[in-house]
């Protein structure tokens, strides 16, 4: 419940900190547009494939006793401005949650489901009703209730039980992520932490009686520092909610952060190879396989309006596909949007700096 504006009180009445209204987080939670149908992405954070192991492939690595091994993968970050700014290569390694479930207890990765729900928590963290941030502390929290989560879902075409969405909610909390970034020389910079931290859950009990009851959890650091740095963008939260392939959320997170000079006569190149490395959401052993889904994805950018068109220009050595260029084309209402996410961006940083 919220004691006042400037304070979250969890259910076993541990007053969290009450620091002083922050512009950082006001500027966070002001969209151009319809707040409704906007979020944000946050560039470091969403750019960590931390969704790239799907429940498939999850079944099939687990061992007799429900383990699975850590899952490592490389992926490269450039930070924007891309023209000032290095790229810098990353390892993310997972440790999986151990949930106990009806059959017992098991390692889990987050995958799709808990995507969609890390999604909708950040959408009611920029509600300010609902959220809280330290900006000396670099702190952010947020409380929600299962039903805010399905309500949610439902609305935007997902259903989900609530003993689907509380288990997914331990998955977010109990998976530990691990990002190395490497800088120049030999030096590594590290961040390892849940991606969710410190949540105060509703009893069983408690939830089945009132599934509006209040949970609390403190959002990522990489969030946190991302907000007092006004290092994230305005994108289509209500398109990107309506995508049904991971594949498709990658890439239109992807163009939302890094065509900022979205145009249809400036069209946005990016290879296969780079798609593959970045999202890890390509598993298939054949190349041609991993292809059907990228196209696939696109297809589905097309129709909801992100793209126009796409092209695909094939590199090969002999028979062999060795890469894919595409030459992705923006609708023109993905080309608004970046307008109207630019203008915002000039304004934060404009109202920041009078501050």
């Amino acid at each position: 419940m919220l004691e006042s504006s400037n304070s979250i009180v969890a259910p076993n009445k541990r007053v969290l900190p009450s620091p002083d209204r922050s512009p950082q987080y006001d500027l966070f939670a002001t969209f151009f547009g319809n707040p409704r149908d906007l979020s944000n992405s946050i560039e470091l954070w969403d750019a960590i494939p931390k969704y790239s192991v799907s429940a498939r492939a999850q079944n099939m690595l687990r061992d007799d006793n429900g383990r699975l091994p850590v899952h490592k993968h490389d992926f490269h970050y450039h930070p924007s401005p891309k023209a000032d700014n290095p790229t810098f290569k990353c390892t993310m390694s997972l440790q999986p949650a151990s949930i106990e479930t009806e059959h017992g207890r098991q390692d889990y990765f987050p995958s799709a489901d808990e995507e969609l729900v890390e999604e909708i928590i950040k959408k009611i963290f920029s509600d300010q009703h609902y959220g809280l941030h330290d900006v000396t502390n670099k702190e952010s929290w947020v409380r929600f209730s299962l039903n805010m989560i399905r309500k949610e879902l439902k609305a935007r075409g997902k259903t989900r039980s609530f003993q689907e969405i509380k288990q997914s909610l331990e998955i977010l909390t109990r998976t530990v992520l691990e990002v190395e970034i490497e800088g120049q020389g030999n030096r590594k910079t590290a961040y390892t932490a849940p991606i969710l931290n410190d949540m105060t859950r509703v009893k069983r009990s408690d939830w089945l009686e009132d599934p509006d009851a209040m949970w609390t959890a403190r959002l990522p650091a990489l969030l946190s520092h991302a907000i007092n740095n006004l290092s994230y963008r305005q994108f289509n939260y209500r398109i990107l909610m309506q995508l049904s392939s991971p594949m498709a959320r990658w890439l239109h997170k992807r163009l939302s952060h890094e065509y900022t000079n979205a145009s249809i006569t400036t069209p946005y190149q990016i290879l296969f190879s780079t798609i593959s490395r970045d999202s890890g959401l390509l598993h298939h052993n054949r190349t041609s396989s991993n292809i059907q889904t990228l196209e696939r994805a696109l297809a589905e950018l097309v129709q909801h309006e992100v793209l126009y068109f796409h092209e695909s220009k094939k590199r090969n050595s002999g028979r062999t596909i060795t890469d894919v260029l595409y030459t992705l084309t923006p609708h023109s209402n993905f080309v608004s949007e970046m307008k109207a996410a630019n203008a915002r961006v000039r304004d934060a940083r404009t109202k920041l700096a009078q501050n």
